[in-house]
């Protein structure tokens, strides 16, 4: 019983670690189905989210743009301004 109950816990932790590491990633594949070589015009919408480079991108559009020029290296450090 004690095996089970540990095993349980265990297993709520590593659930709850990955939920809280895909809170840090931007799904940014609807951009990239876009036809290659065309812009990408964004709304001028300020939902702000702060790049692993330190620059406070304006909205998911602007983030994901950095995203596709940076071929892939950009990722997002946290939600809201950096």
């Amino acid at each position: 019983m004690k095996i089970t109950g540990v095993f349980l816990l265990l297993t709520l932790a590593v659930l709850c670690l990955a939920n809280a590491a895909k809170e840090n990633e931007v799904d940014c594949s609807e951009y990239k189905r876009l036809e290659r070589g065309r812009p990408i015009y964004c709304e001028r919408l300020y939902q702000p989210f702060c790049g692993s480079d330190g620059k406070t991108y304006n909205n998911k559009c602007s983030f994901c743009k950095a995203v596709l020029r940076s071929r892939g290296a950009l990722h997002m450090k946290q939600a809201g301004a950096c």
